[in-house]
């Protein structure tokens, strides 16, 4: 007998609570999907026989996306994606790409991310000022009102709301915190739509577990799951592929094909200077900081030019001690800076999508505004939390 399904999302609600960095790739658009990053994302610390097992497939396989839904998760309440993913050929003509349909009906969403402190967990739930001129009704000083918040599920749920020097939920917020087990620097996303219909949806730091005890048989589980995905796509089978988008990052192991392809069109070799792009949120629904972490390519794992392969591209950082970065990284996420730039237009294929400053820089985000889970190398590959490039483009370095 089949698992009922967990709760549907809308596509708007979805895309905030998941991250504005996050892409859902289109229906019918073709990807790549990595075994490699597939067992990166799912487990924390895969056994040796799996990554062994993993060694004997592609490191890369083409696939057509067949089918998107998104869910919320029934015990943790984080949104996840699933997707069916149809493995093709070269002589195949991939179907046309369906538009998203995020936007059709024409509901206006406004939210705010509240990053929770520890007094937030134990005591009450201070709003910032924006969030509650953006998505709370406006009170008086010293008056108090009751509000109805719905989260992912379609439950609702009764605080009280106070004006007090500072907004703050009250009666009913601790509930909440206890109930959906959330501790400090996890994240609580409001949303509002047109009709003044609230919604809480959560982002944790962390993953979760609902029994530490069981951490371990749950990690084997979820090996299990990869494994059979990298099965069926090795005898280019239909098979799906799930994962959860997390504010320490993910590893995006579902890469849109054309930014796969023209990054491997690039001569990667030992001794190039490269970039990667660092994105941080400094605090709730604020600004986010893009800097430039620099270095040199030292080595390049690839039995063949024209195979995307799952962090190929070794690179020693410049500076002595940068901990939070693997040294292993995919072609797609950097780009060569130390060579002149053509004086054609044809210079866009060395990675349009990165940023073109070396420099820090502030960039305004707004989550009301937002459209919104590998090469031969070495299996002893970094657990650290970072994100690559999904189909979806997650967010980098958000620590």
């Amino acid at each position: 007998m089949s698992l009922p399904l967990p709760p549907r999302v809308d596509p708007k609600i979805w895309q905030i609570c998941a991250g504005p960095d996050v892409k859902i790739p289109k229906i019918h658009s073709k990807v790549y999907y990595f075994p490699r990053g597939h067992l990166e994302h799912a487990c924390s610390s895969p056994t040796a026989a799996t990554r062994t097992i993993l060694d004997r497939y592609r490191s890369s396989i083409p696939c057509i996306v067949s089918s998107v839904d998104l869910f919320v998760d029934p015990h943790t309440d984080e949104v996840f994606a699933k997707l069916l993913l149809t493995p093709v050929t070269d002589q195949e003509p991939p179907p046309p790409v369906v538009p998203g349909q995020e936007d059709d009906d024409g509901d206006n969403l406004v939210s705010y991310v509240k990053t929770l402190t520890q007094s937030d967990c134990t005591r009450v739930l201070c709003v910032p000022i924006e969030c509650s001129n953006l998505i709370f009704p406006k009170l008086d000083l010293d008056k108090s009102q009751s509000i109805t918040v719905t989260d992912l599920k379609n439950q609702e749920r009764g605080y009280t709301y106070t004006y007090s020097n500072s907004s703050r939920l009250h009666t009913g917020w601790l509930n909440f915190v206890r109930e959906k087990k959330l501790v400090a620097n996890d994240s609580v996303v409001f949303i509002k739509n047109s009709a003044g219909k609230i919604s809480v949806g959560i982002r944790r730091k962390t993953k979760f577990t609902t029994d530490e005890a069981d951490e371990g048989s749950e990690n084997l589980t979820d090996e299990i799951k990869v494994l059979d995905a990298a099965e069926l796509a090795e005898k280019n089978t239909a098979f799906d592929v799930v994962y959860y988008p997390t504010a320490s990052g993910w590893r995006d192991f579902v890469v849109d094909a054309k930014t796969v392809d023209d990054a491997m069109k690039i001569g990667w070799k030992s001794g190039m200077r490269v970039k990667l792009p660092l994105k941080k949120y400094e605090s709730s629904n604020s600004k986010m900081t893009i800097s430039q972490l620099k270095g040199t390519i030292s080595f390049v794992y690839n039995h063949s030019s024209n195979v995307p392969n799952w962090r190929m591209l070794e690179v020693n950082w410049d500076g002595l001690d940068i901990p939070q970065n693997p040294n292993l990284v995919n072609p797609w996420q950097v780009e060569v800076y130390n060579i002149p730039a053509p004086s054609t237009s044809s210079s866009t294929v060395n990675n349009p999508r990165l940023a073109e400053s070396s420099s820090p820089q502030q960039i305004p985000h707004s989550m009301a505004g937002s459209s919104g889970p590998m090469s031969q190398a070495p299996s002893e590959v970094s657990s650290s939390a970072y994100p690559c490039n999904i189909g979806m483009q997650s967010q980098l370095g958000a620590q």
